[in-house]
């Protein structure tokens, strides 16, 4: 009885997962078919406005160990503090009126909702075979696997993608006021947590392949 009450009490909290999961895919859904028929429009009719181009940058003149920049008073600090220097990271704004760059803004937000209407998709399956009382389905550890590798690859690719896109654009622009330098970030929350799901998805497949030799056994 405790072990039934126990299964019972899994199968709910997969159900419960899983209409979250709906309600979170449906909605990322919905915005994605927003932009997907915004965006094309904005993008073509909003020249003479233009269109805003968010660059991430490092406040410093190094990528890897910026340095940070001192900063001049009027009046002076006080005699007890030498001196004082900014250092952080920021969103550089550039309000444009080129068609490719903004077609190509346009085509990175859509990759960003497919990947992870993708991610969604997989989690959905995964909980949609665990609510019907059937965990150790052998498409679920593929589907954790592909998940695992979605999260660490987008991690990655999103890193590079900030660090060329930065560097391109502190090209096309001088910034004289403050010395900028394009951001070298790993997500290492995200890579963790995907190196993690790919450690969890082979842990789950010799779980079903012991069950299906037990199915066997019996």
């Amino acid at each position: 009885m405790t072990e039934g009450n126990g299964g019972l009490g899994r199968r709910g909290l997969a159900r419960g997962l899983k209409i979250f999961l709906d309600v979170l895919f449906y909605l990322t859904l919905v915005v994605g078919i927003i932009l997907v028929v915004s965006v094309p429009i904005s993008v073509f009719t909003d020249y003479e406005e233009g269109w805003d181009l968010i660059v991430p940058v490092t406040v410093g003149e190094q990528s890897i160990f910026p340095r940070s920049v001192r900063l001049e008073f009027e009046p002076q600090p006080p005699p007890m503090i030498e001196w004082v220097r900014l250092d952080g990271q920021g969103r550089l704004h550039l309000l444009h009126h080129h068609t490719p760059w903004a077609l190509a803004n346009a085509v990175a937000y859509l990759v960003t909702i497919g990947v992870i209407l993708w991610a969604l998709l997989l989690l959905r399956r995964i909980l949609a075979t665990t609510a019907g009382g059937q965990p150790f389905q052998p498409d679920n550890p593929r589907r954790l696997n592909i998940l695992g590798w979605v999260i660490v690859c987008t991690a990655l690719l999103s890193s590079l993608s900030q660090y060329f896109v930065s560097s391109w654009a502190l090209a096309k622009v001088e910034v004289v006021t403050l010395p900028l330098s394009p951001p070298v970030q790993l997500n290492q929350g995200w890579i963790v947590c995907g190196l993690l799901t790919l450690v969890l998805a082979a842990i789950w497949k010799e779980a079903v392949a012991m069950a299906e030799e037990q199915a066997l056994t019996v």
